[in-house]
């Protein structure tokens, strides 16, 4: 019998989960054109944009020096955006076009080459690697599997873990071992600032002059200009990058920098180099360590080549953000979906790394303006200082800066997490807390406002808070469909901010 009209066939419950599967990043490769015409391949993904290919480049060996340039393609032209996606560049063929320097530039540059070379003696010595020692009768029948108190390597489950070796934990003081290359000839002793009169005449194009000693050379005079770097008085041999200058008049330079960009890649198949030295917040350098009184900075740090300690927020342009609305909205949006919550959670990362810059900042500064001079200390010894919390409003930021008490033994009896906010009672902040508990879920952080937009900051002595208030009724009303307009982190993320700088 012929089947009835109208009925479909029913359709298999496997292929709704197919239309929903997502498109999985593959692996493409890059060819870029580098200045000498040599040609590099990089490893790139598919959601991978210009500005991906720009960190690939700042890793590579053969282009790590390289500070001022742009990408340019045959179909889409010179100067690519950042935010290009190299999927949609057939074909995936960049080229490298040097771009001329402005005085910052230039200085970055010189940055840039100090950083490179900073792990050949900015840690010290490397320590040797230890093996483990070999395990005593007791201790070999102690670890035996099934024994009481063995230790077994590897995850939890499953058999063979016995069968693999043990090894030591890394230790954090190990931590500048991984990236110190000591056992190599610093390619260069140091760059300076040159006092010296200019051997020409100083064209509008000249920056500045600086004095290098390369591991084997005399000193000798550079100078920075808009098209590169030249030796003073021989402008003929002007190269745009100072590693290609050196490596052209400096055979020893030469010699010890090829050692160390083969050092990177037998150090890591990729070649990737560790870069932008800063020193780590729980642990620095073992020279401070060897003189704590001395406390020389990273290259990257150097405010004497342009560098900082990091962090968002320095040039004041985000001190008047509207951060009680930007919360609200962050609140609001929409997270019923994986999909939401990846971009909701996203942003939520970018304004809340945004805003702990900012307020660690802030806070310190506000101390540092509280610190007592002379005259006050001699005040506050007779007992005349005053106690009152200092109060000071930036924008959205109400910042608090209170005393601490003498005794550093004493419990506080104010909650260091910001939420002890004026007017709230320990019973209505006891019912909040319950009530987040309850409600908990993925979204629990970002709906936590009153949390979320608090920085605490303890600092010589001084406690300071940096809180942006809660507006209920703002978060009520706020559309769905307005949005944070936020940048991503420069550099990918290794503008850390470094407290140890402050």
């Amino acid at each position: 019998m012929a089947p009835k009209a109208g009925k479909a066939k029913p359709k298999a419950k496997g292929d709704k989960k197919k239309k929903e599967e997502k498109v999985l990043p593959t692996v493409l490769d890059v060819t870029v054109e580098a200045p000498d015409y040599t040609h590099l391949t990089l490893k790139g993904i598919s959601t991978d944009r210009i500005l991906d290919v720009r960190k690939l480049l700042a890793v590579h060996v053969d282009t790590c020096h390289i500070t001022s340039f742009s990408l340019s393609h045959e179909v889409r032209g010179p100067q690519l955006k950042d935010t290009v996606e190299i999927a949609s560049l057939k074909p995936c063929h960049l080229s490298i076009v040097e771009e001329e320097y402005t005085e910052e530039l230039a200085v970055a540059h010189v940055r840039r080459l100090l950083d490179v070379v900073a792990c050949t003696t900015a840690f010290g010595v490397k320590k040797p690697e230890q093996k483990p020692a070999p395990a005593t009768d007791a201790a070999a029948e102690a670890n035996k599997p099934g024994s009481p108190g063995s230790v077994v390597a590897g995850g939890g489950g499953g058999g063979g873990g016995g069968e693999e070796p043990m090894y030591p934990p890394p230790k954090l003081g190990e931590f500048y071992d991984f990236f110190s290359f000591s056992h190599l000839s610093p390619p260069i002793q140091y760059i300076r600032r040159s006092t010296r009169p200019f051997v020409d005449d100083k064209r509008e194009e000249d920056f500045f002059q600086i004095d290098v000693r390369v591991c084997n050379g005399k000193p000798v005079t550079i100078v920075a200009s808009r098209a590169g770097f030249y030796p003073s008085g021989k402008r003929a041999l002007i190269n745009h990058s100072l590693v290609g200058l050196l490596q052209q008049t400096n055979r020893g330079f030469e010699a010890a920098y090829k050692a160390l960009m083969k050092a990177f890649v037998e150090h890591n198949k990729f070649g990737n180099l560790p870069y932008g030295f800063r020193s780590n917040t729980w642990v620095v350098p073992p020279v401070v360590a060897d003189s704590p009184s001395v406390f020389p900075p990273l290259p990257t740090e150097d405010e004497t080549w342009g560098g900082n300690g990091g962090g968002l927020g320095r040039d004041g342009k985000h001190d008047h953000r509207p951060w009680v609305k930007e919360f609200a909205i962050l609140a609001a949006m929409p997270c019923k979906t994986a999909e939401e919550r990846q971009v909701r959670d996203r942003k939520a990362f970018l304004l809340h790394s945004l805003f702990v810059d900012v307020g660690v900042l802030k806070a310190i500064a506000a101390i540092q303006n509280l610190i007592p001079d002379d005259k006050s200390s001699h005040e506050k010894a007779n007992g005349t200082a005053s106690s009152v919390p200092h109060t000071q409003q930036i924008g959205d930021m109400k910042i608090t800066v209170t005393k601490d008490k003498a005794d550093a033994s004493s419990k506080s009896d104010v909650k260091l997490d910001g939420s002890q906010a004026p007017g709230v009672s320990f019973d209505e902040l006891a019912k909040r807390n319950l009530l987040k508990g309850i409600t908990a879920d993925e979204s629990a952080t970002v709906h936590d406002t009153a949390t979320l937009g608090v920085v605490v900051v303890k600092h010589c002595g001084y406690t300071a808070v940096v809180q942006v208030p809660l507006d209920a009724q703002l978060t009520t009303v706020v559309p769905a469909q307005q949005d944070i307009h936020i940048e991503d982190q420069p550099e990918g993320g290794s503008n850390a901010l470094n407290v140890n700088r402050l």
